[in-house]
């Protein structure tokens, strides 16, 4: 499985059969994961690099977003864009389809997020201004989005600050959790537990921090790299995490 150009993204189906990866130069492959082979290339699915990229609940579409500023639904059967969500003045770092067939959420370098209707590619709403410690900035790049498991309304957003928050439908702060640093502590990604009882960020200071969602505690914190933290990842059902830095290593740590 070789793609032309750095690969920015990677999702699996599901059922575990496919694996779908993003590239810098726009291009967006589906795999076969038990024979390598590729089962559909979208040869211009973005006219930037494609940052984010998931499978729709039946695996019949994919979901991606981009430094273009945009987020695009493709159609794994025609190989065909079938929408296109256009509105965010930045990079779209995250996009993610809703518990609901009906919407998705994008997260943006514009310090927006925002939900739209799947049907008529309207945004019905943004959420500015959440989890900052500093009211005066106001484009914080927002760099992930999480629905929370067990619930249809709440979503865990991670922003460029040392606070990361569970918000609702209506952009409300539901519980923030703050690393506690002033500076040099900003997160860079989160994940969440499959049960959504854990939420682990890292920051660039290459430490993991745990959250437990109930609490709204700290319960840990972990050096895990000694250079710039890329990105982290939960297993689906294990207590497996895995992170990956700036150091060519990806490292795996278990949570329990």
């Amino acid at each position: 499985m070789m793609m032309n150009d750095a690969v920015l993204c990677l999702a699996f189906s599901r059922d575990s059969e496919m694996l779908a990866s993003g590239s810098k130069d726009g291009k967006i492959q589906i795999w076969k994961i038990q024979t390598g082979q590729c089962l559909r290339k979208f040869e211009k699915a973005h006219n930037k690099g494609v940052t984010s990229i998931s499978f729709s609940k039946d695996s019949s579409q994919i979901l991606s977003g981009s430094f273009d500023c945009t987020a695009r639904i493709h159609g794994l059967k025609s190989g065909k864009l079938i929408k296109e969500f256009s509105g965010h003045t930045s990079f779209v770092n995250d996009a993610v389809f809703s518990i609901d067939p009906h919407n998705i959420i994008t997260a943006s370098s514009d310090g927006t997020i925002k939900l739209w209707n799947i049907k008529t590619t309207e945004c019905i709403t943004s959420f500015k201004q959440f989890g900052s410690a500093n009211p005066t900035s106001l484009e914080i790049a927002v760099n992930c989005v999480h629905f929370l498991p067990k619930t249809t309304d709440q979503f865990v957003v991670c922003n460029k600050s040392s606070t990361v928050s569970i918000l609702n439908m209506q952009g409300q702060v539901v519980r923030s959790f703050s690393s506690g640093k002033r500076e040099g502590g900003d997160f860079v990604c989160c994940c969440l537990s499959p049960r959504g009882e854990w939420i682990y960020c890292v920051g660039e200071d290459m430490i993991l921090y745990c959250f437990s969602v109930q609490s709204g505690k700290l319960e840990r914190t972990l050096n895990v790299h000694n250079k710039e933290v890329i990105g982290i990842c939960h297993h689906p059902h294990q207590n497996l995490i895995a992170t990956y830095s700036e150091d060519g290593l990806i490292r795996l740590w278990s949570s329990s």
